[in-house]
C-alpha cells in the first residue's frame, strides 16, 4: 500500500493488530469492516477502496471497539447496522460509531433502536432501558479524545503513559511523552527482564518502561482469551 494522503495522519492497522488492540478474533474485524459473501459490513472501512487490502484506520479501530462493547452486551449485528443507518440517513453523521455527535445528539433515538435488538421498531425517548444502553456507550468511548468533534487519539484505560494516535507512528501504541513504541520497549524487557536496564538503554524513565510493559502484557493476555470482555 502506498504512503498517499489517504493513510498519513489516518493510522493504519492490520486486522490482527487492531483485533488485539481491542480484544476480539481477527475475523471480527474482518467481518465487521469488509463482510462476507453472505452479508454486509457494518460500515465501509476507511481503506476499502484500495485494491486487495485489509488494514483498517484509526477511526475503523475505534468503532471496532464500540461493537465490541455492544456484542459482548448482547445487541445484534443487525441492530448495530441499522443505528449505523439510521444516524447517517436520518442525523447525517458519516462515521456515528466514532463521533462525539454519536454522545450527545440524538442518543435515545439510537440507543432505544439498538436495544430492541431486531424489533427496531420503538424510538421512544421514555423506555427505561435506555439507562442501561447509555452505561453501555459510556464504556465503549472512554479514553478518547476529540478536538470538537473530530477524533484525535486514544489514551487506553488499562495504561497511564500510553496514547494511541493516528498522527504519531501511524498509530502504533506509543509511550506519550517520549513516543517510543510499547512493543518496541516490550521486546527489549522480554530480552533482559530488568526494567531498569531497558530504561537506561532508551534513556527515559522506569515507571514509563513499566508500564509500556505492562500494557503489552496485558494486551497479549487479552488476545490469548479473545473473549472481547476486556477494558480497554
Amino acid at each position: 500500500m502506498p504512503l498517499d494522503g489517504a493513510i498519513l495522519g489516518e493510522g493504519i492497522y492490520q486486522p490482527s493488530e487492531a483485533a488485539r488492540l481491542i480484544g476480539v478474533k481477527a475475523q471480527d474485524v474482518l467481518r465487521w469492516t469488509r463482510g462476507t459473501a453472505q452479508i454486509q459490513p457494518i460500515w465501509k472501512a476507511h481503506y476499502q477502496f484500495i485494491d486487495d487490502t485489509t488494514e483498517i484506520s484509526f477511526a475503523d479501530l475505534v468503532e471496532l471497539r464500540v461493537v465490541r462493547s455492544l456484542r459482548s452486551k448482547g445487541i445484534s449485528l443487525q441492530a448495530i447496522r441499522f443505528a449505523v443507518d439510521l444516524a447517517q440517513s436520518a442525523f447525517g453523521i458519516d462515521r456515528p460509531l466514532s463521533s462525539v455527535a454519536f454522545k450527545n445528539d440524538g442518543r435515545e433515538i439510537l440507543m432505544d433502536a439498538i436495544e430492541k435488538d431486531g424489533q427496531l421498531v420503538s424510538l421512544s425517548k421514555n423506555r427505561p432501558t435506555q439507562k442501561v444502553f447509555k452505561q453501555i456507550i459510556s464504556q465503549s468511548v472512554s479514553g478518547l479524545e476529540y478536538d470538537g468533534k473530530t477524533l484525535q487519539r486514544w489514551r487506553p484505560t488499562i495504561a497511564r503513559h500510553v496514547v494511541i494516535d493516528p498522527q504519531r507512528a501511524f498509530g502504533t501504541p506509543v509511550i506519550d511523552k517520549v513516543g517510543i513504541s510499547t512493543k518496541v520497549i516490550f521486546r527489549e524487557w522480554e530480552r533482559f527482564k530488568n526494567y531498569k536496564t531497558v530504561s537506561q538503554i532508551y534513556e527515559v524513565d522506569e515507571t514509563l518502561v513499566k508500564d509500556a510493559v505492562q500494557y503489552e502484557d496485558k494486551l497479549n493476555h487479552f488476545s490469548g482469551l479473545n473473549s472481547g470482555q476486556g477494558s480497554f
